[in-house]
């Protein structure tokens, strides 16, 4: 989200969130949500104007999902529309350096929560191989201001991606796909960041940043060794 992330830079510059989660039981298998990529984000605050990007576990096989670091609007994560239910999850990690890692990490509650792998416009059910798309490539995200648009990379510098894939405030953190020229789309390679005054203007930070970011934080933490879910 491009001007909540002015306007809301300095709440979030520092936001570094290692939360030791404890969930309450839920009632039965019956009462799970279906989390997917694409989703749109309902925080404690209320704050629902941003977009859950890939969804997966980690190595020590936490649900996970990720999104941008600058929605953070709250460490408790709802479903849309199902307040009732609940938190389904909590923010784990909020990168405090948003210039390259602009991204965070959600633990989900595997008692109210079932990942899937196909998200209301995106499958995503692997990793990008190197987690950067080249320049030239064709690129694909989902948000839910714009919905599904694509566009050629034009630069990756520094692990951060310039596309002509449009992105609109309330997209942020929505999920990046490379685009196969068999018309397959389902590789994870970034998530909305921003839009800045360049050409291309659309800038998404690249899985691979996300992923080494993660690494440097040690294998126990959360989203440490994440994967999309393939299911």
């Amino acid at each position: 989200m491009v001007s909540a992330r002015v306007s809301r830079g300095a709440l979030v510059a520092g936001a570094v969130l290692s939360l030791g989660l404890v969930f309450a039981p839920s009632a039965g298998a019956e009462d799970k949500v279906v989390v997917t990529n694409g989703l749109r984000m309902d925080h404690g605050s209320g704050v629902t104007l941003c977009t859950l990007g890939p969804v997966g576990t980690d190595a020590a096989g936490r649900l996970i999902g990720i999104t941008a670091a600058h929605c953070h609007g709250g460490d408790d994560v709802y479903f849309p529309g199902k307040r009732e239910l609940g938190p389904i999850g909590r923010y784990a990690h909020v990168s405090q350096e948003q210039a390259y890692h602009d991204y965070a990490v959600i633990e989900f509650d595997p008692a109210k929560v079932t990942l899937s792998s196909n998200g209301p416009e995106l499958r995503i059910d692997r990793t990008f191989e190197g987690g950067l798309p080249p320049v030239g490539a064709n690129v694909c995200k989902d948000g839910r201001t714009t919905g599904k648009t694509c566009g050629l990379v034009g630069a990756n510098d520094g692990g951060l991606i310039a596309s002509f894939a449009v992105n609109l405030p309330g997209d942020s953190g929505g999920p990046l796909v490379v685009a196969r020229d068999d018309g397959t789309a389902t590789e994870w390679a970034g998530i909305v960041t921003r839009v800045a005054l360049t050409i291309p203007p659309f800038i998404f930070t690249s899985a691979k940043n996300i992923l080494d970011d993660l690494a440097t934080r040690g294998p126990d933490a959360p989203g440490a060794g994440f994967t999309p879910i393939n299911n």
